[in-house]
C-alpha cells in the first residue's frame, strides 16, 4: 500500500452493537487518494475485537490495533493518534459513522486551504432529527478565541486535522478533545463545513455521560483554560469561558442527581465572582437551598415532555 494521505483513526470498547456500520461507512468512503484505518480497541470485553478482525481482513487497509490491557479511554485515543502516517489525520467514536464523501470533502478543503490546521462539520444525530454544527450562529472560520468563547460546537468525529499541526504528546498523556482541539488550533483557524458528512449517536454508554470520569474530565478542562493563558490568551477571555464551563458542569451535576456535587462546582471564589454571569452568581448565594435549580430542572422536564 502506498503511503496513505488520510489515517482514520477509530476508538471503540465495548461496541459490538455498532463498530460493524461504524467501519463499513469508513470502508465506503469514495475518495481519490489511499486512505488507512487504525482501529484501537481498548481490550474489549465483547464480540468488538472479533467483528475488527473480519473487517480487517476483508479490507486490507483496516488496521487492527487489539489492547491485551485496558488502558483507558484517553490513552487509547493518544495512542491511536500516534499510530496515523497520513498528511491528515481524523478521528471517529466506534458507534458513529461516516458519510461517504466525508473523506474526500475534508481533505479537498485542506488541500486547497494550506493556512488551516482543521476541518471539521455538522453532524446528524443517529435516531433523531437534530444536527449539531449547523447553527447560523457558529462562525465558519475560528480561532483560539472562539474556540474559548463557544466551547466544543462540533462533534469530535468530525475532526481532520494536519498531522504537521499535531502537537507531540508524551506516553501516558491524558485530556479531553477540547484541549487538543485548542492546542491544534494554536497553528491555524480552524473551518466549520455546515453540510453534514457524519452521524453521531447518543446513548448512556458514553464516557462523557459515565460519572466515574467526571471529575476527572472537569480537571482537563481546567487544564485546557491553563493551556490558553500559557500561550497568551486574554486573562479576562479565558477565566470568563472557564467560568461559564463550570456553571455548565454545575447544571450537568445537578440534573443527573448529584446534588453534593451542583453544591461544590457552583461556589465562586473571589478571583472568579467577576467573571460569573449573574445567574451564576445567584445560584451561588442559594446553593445550600438550590431552590432555583429545583425550579429550573422542573421546567426543563415539563419543555422536554413529549404529549
Amino acid at each position: 500500500m502506498q503511503q496513505p494521505k488520510v489515517s482514520v483513526c477509530v476508538v471503540t470498547y465495548n461496541q459490538e452493537n455498532y463498530i460493524a456500520e461504524c467501519l463499513q461507512s469508513i470502508a465506503d468512503q469514495k475518495t481519490s487518494f489511499n486512505y488507512e484505518v487504525i482501529v484501537s480497541d481498548d481490550c474489549s470485553t465483547d464480540n468488538t475485537p472479533e467483528i475488527i478482525k473480519l473487517f480487517s481482513e476483508k479490507y486490507g487497509f483496516i488496521k487492527p490495533v487489539l489492547r491485551s490491557k485496558n488502558v483507558g479511554a484517553g490513552a487509547n485515543y493518544f495512542e491511536s493518534h500516534r499510530l496515523a502516517l497520513g498528511e491528515y489525520v481524523c478521528h471517529c467514536d466506534g458507534d458513529d459513522t461516516f458519510l461517504p464523501d466525508k473523506l474526500q470533502t475534508q481533505a479537498d478543503f485542506l488541500d486547497r486551504n494550506p493556512e488551516y490546521s482543521m476541518s471539521v462539520h455538522a453532524a446528524a444525530v443517529i435516531g433523531s432529527g437534530d444536527i449539531i454544527g449547523d447553527s447560523p450562529a457558529l462562525p465558519e472560520i475560528a480561532s483560539v478565541t472562539d474556540l474559548l468563547k463557544l466551547g466544543t460546537y462540533f462533534i469530535h468525529s468530525s475532526v481532520m486535522y494536519r498531522r504537521s499541526c499535531r502537537h507531540d504528546y508524551p506516553l501516558g498523556f491524558e485530556a479531553v478533545d477540547f484541549y487538543v482541539h485548542l492546542h491544534t488550533a494554536f497553528k491555524g483557524p480552524v473551518h466549520l463545513n455546515k453540510s453534514v458528512l457524519a452521524g453521531y449517536r447518543v446513548h448512556a454508554g458514553g464516557v462523557s455521560s459515565n460519572p466515574i470520569y467526571r471529575d476527572r474530565i472537569e480537571k482537563f478542562y481546567d487544564a485546557a483554560y491553563d493551556l490558553a493563558l500559557e500561550n497568551g490568551i486574554s486573562a479576562a477571555l479565558v477565566r470568563t469561558a472557564q467560568i461559564k464551563r463550570h456553571l455548565t458542569f454545575a447544571f450537568s451535576r445537578y440534573f443527573s442527581g448529584d446534588v453534593e456535587g451542583y453544591k461544590k462546582r457552583i461556589k465562586l471564589n473571589a478571583d472568579e465572582f467577576q467573571y460569573a454571569s449573574l445567574l451564576h452568581k445567584v445560584l451561588y448565594w442559594t446553593r445550600s437551598m438550590p431552590v432555583l435549580m429545583w425550579c429550573i430542572k422542573i421546567a426543563r422536564q415539563i419543555k422536554n415532555r413529549k404529549f
